[in-house]
């Protein structure tokens, strides 16, 4: 088991130094965001959805890590709140740091771990976590990202539509219906097109892992480690709030893939989509990147460690 995720990370460090050398420029490595997202993801979520047997049991495990995530997101973004209010982080990077306490990297790092680890059913769930995480985010994660903003914009129906019209346009949300309609189906798909599927898709592991690699390259771990608020941030992502949500569905009447879904989906390190929505708002970028780098490393040990619990307890 470790093996194969530490396979992973070799990838990751693979980025990471050819990024180092110029190999891997800013251009590029904007490139292989958008292949990935774009194109590669949407082909692997089409491929291995699409060959599910969709059963009326794995729609409901779909629907309850949808459903049971969203709560548990919203639930994060209070922990987070009062945690950063108890240990009084400052007003000008409390909004950030509590974002990335919330944000797991359930995308670029969730859906291949899940894949590798709980085969296509365990993608499926992955993607009803990150569906209920993109929820989070153009709701509570936009507004707490302003909320240092003089005059921000209040919530209204025409923005809630705008966010819910954003969700959908999501290239993982079109992948996951268009995967879902075709295994409901039961037709399937024509061989050639399904191995094209399968032959791009492929790439979307490596890439994304190059990518993260790619992006941690101007960091520097001296500088991250030495700033108490990141390293609170990153324990708080890391180990309370994954433990917190095994204490949640630990004696839920669901099923073992269903709470290993929804406990490891929050176990992954910060998501860079704090650091773009920082940028955005002009918020603080320092410490949404800080906290994103070092969680990322540190989940080298805390990711196979949750695997191996997750599968003791439930699988």
């Amino acid at each position: 088991m470790y093996s194969r995720y530490f396979v992973l990370f070799a990838i990751l460090f693979t980025g990471w130094f050819l990024r180092k050398i110029n190999f891997i420029d800013d251009q590029m490595n904007h490139s292989i965001n958008k292949l990935i997202v774009y194109f590669a993801y949407p082909c692997m979520i089409v491929h291995n959805i699409g060959s599910l047997e969709m059963s009326r049991r794995v729609v409901e495990q779909f629907l309850t890590v949808f459903l049971i995530s969203l709560v548990c997101f919203y639930l994060y973004g209070a922990v987070s709140y009062l945690y950063a209010k108890a240990r009084h982080f400052p007003k000008n990077t409390s909004n950030v740091a509590e974002f990335a306490m919330s944000m797991p990297n359930d995308g670029f790092m969730g859906f291949p771990v899940a894949l590798i680890f709980f085969g296509e059913t365990g993608l499926l769930m992955m993607l009803a976590h990150n569906a209920a995480m993109n929820i989070f985010v153009f709701t509570y994660g936009i507004k707490l990202m302003r909320r240092n903003n003089r005059g921000q914009k209040k919530m209204t129906p025409n923005l809630l539509m705008r966010a819910a019209f954003r969700f959908l346009l999501n290239p993982n949300i079109l992948a996951l219906i268009i995967g879902f309609a075709i295994s409901l189906a039961g037709t399937g798909l024509p061989q050639a097109v399904d191995d094209y599927l399968l032959f791009i898709g492929g790439v979307s592991t490596p890439m994304a892992m190059i990518f993260i690699g790619s992006s941690l390259s101007s960091y520097r771990l001296t500088d991250a480690v030495k700033d108490l608020l990141t390293m609170e941030c990153v324990v708080m992502k890391l180990v309370w709030l994954p433990l917190l949500t095994l204490g949640l569905v630990y004696f839920l009447p669901v099923s073992g893939i269903v709470k290993c879904s929804i406990v490891l989906g929050i176990a992954f390190p910060t998501a860079a989509t704090v650091s773009m929505l920082a940028e955005q708002e002009g918020q603080s970028v320092a410490t949404a990147s800080r906290v994103l780098f070092v969680s990322t490393l540190a989940s080298m040990a805390t990711v196979p460690l949750t695997i191996k619990l997750l599968t003791y307890l439930f699988m």
